[in-house]
């Protein structure tokens, strides 16, 4: 399992913490569903991972494969964590803002998309 969740791209931690916040994983040619489950086995493992805001970073022509990822039956009928997705465009766009205004991990919910 802690090999699994090393590959994890990106984790963000509270401030002066060792608290997980959020988690990103860019998928730019990798599976979008391994991915995802990467992310599914990370808050799997963590007490209050209710609170651990989770995201996917992929371009945007990989939209569609995201969503369909996304409203898999196993992912959409648990109780889990709910996976947003930032298109690269996105990023790009709102890359001076995030850095400007940005605090914390939340700054990413104005930029994220989610389905359900």
């Amino acid at each position: 399992m802690k090999r699994t969740i090393a590959l994890i791209d990106i984790i963000w931690f509270e401030r002066d913490t060792n608290k997980i916040v959020s988690a990103f994983e860019v998928e730019k040619s990798t599976s979008i569903y391994s991915g995802i489950l990467r992310l599914t086995d990370l808050v799997l493992t963590l007490p209050n991972s209710e609170k651990v805001s989770l995201y996917l970073a992929a371009p945007e022509q990989r939209e569609k494969e995201i969503i369909a990822q996304l409203k898999r039956p196993s992912l959409v009928a648990k109780e889990s964590n709910k996976i947003s997705y930032i298109l690269f465009s996105e990023l790009c766009t709102h890359c001076d803002s995030i850095c400007k205004f940005g605090d914390d991990h939340t700054i990413m919910e104005k930029i994220a998309k989610c389905i359900r």
